[in-house]
């Protein structure tokens, strides 16, 4: 039995690097939250279960959380692969609305923005009406303690509107990892700050990492706390000077 553990070490260790999402994102999100934490996520722009997931890779760990995709098409499969997770079929703007939703046979490019839909050098398969509210009224609704360690956003072109739809003052997720385009542009220019950055910033949101196009910030309040800790492996002291 011990030969047997002993073999199977090296995999698991090898385990901790295997990624589903797009560009290692997961991998860094699993790195820095503590291996005990149990935690809690919502996925804004889920897409699949597995495939382009941010939150795949720590629901194998044992968290679970809100998962919200306005395709229909992906919720027997979420229902199916992700049963600890609630699903939701809808959108997430700043007001309750029922918008246009633009479907491409590549479901990746899906996306709620025209105009980005429009740009895209693939063609629009489907237009559907899809029922959309602000992501604060699924917090109030389905997460009442408003505990949430993670909050992940990859909407096409609409990610500030889902931020500015959660109610900051009551609401801090520990991190937020969210697409975006605009500043992995400006980085280029001398690090000037997207209007994503600006707004996280402003709300005592320090940016942690990178990868490619999606950005981790960590919530500065919540690793000065002194009991329990956040379940966040990086100290409040290393994180000075970064907002």
């Amino acid at each position: 039995m011990r030969r047997l553990s002993a073999a199977f070490g090296p995999i698991r260790q090898r385990m901790r690097t295997i990624s589903f999402a797009q560009y290692g994102e997961d991998i860094l999100l699993y790195t820095l939250f503590a291996p005990a934490l149990r935690g809690f996520y919502i996925d804004v722009g889920a897409h699949h279960p597995w495939r382009l997931s941010n939150t795949y890779k720590l629901y194998l760990r044992g968290w679970s959380g809100i998962t919200i995709e306005p395709n229909p098409d992906a919720a027997a499969l979420f229902a199916r692969r992700r049963p600890r997770d609630l699903h939701l079929t809808c959108g997430i703007a700043r007001e309750r609305a029922e918008l246009t939703f633009y479907k491409f046979a590549d479901s990746k490019l899906n996306s709620f923005d025209g105009e980005q839909a429009n740009r895209m050098e693939q063609e629009i398969v489907e237009r559907i009406r899809v029922a959309c509210r602000p992501l604060q009224d699924v917090v109030d609704q389905y997460r009442s303690d408003g505990v949430i360690d993670l909050l992940s956003v990859d909407c096409e072109g609409l990610d500030l509107d889902v931020l500015f739809s959660l109610d900051w003052s009551r609401i801090r997720p520990t991190a937020v990892i969210v697409e975006d385009f605009e500043q992995f542009t400006r980085n280029k220019d001398g690090m000037s700050r997207s209007p994503i950055r600006s707004f996280l910033t402003e709300r005592g949101y320090a940016l942690v990492s990178q990868a490619v196009f999606s950005f981790i910030y960590v919530d500065t309040r919540a690793l000065a706390r002194q009991e329990g800790g956040s379940g966040f492996r990086l100290e409040h002291s290393q994180l000075r000077g970064l907002i």
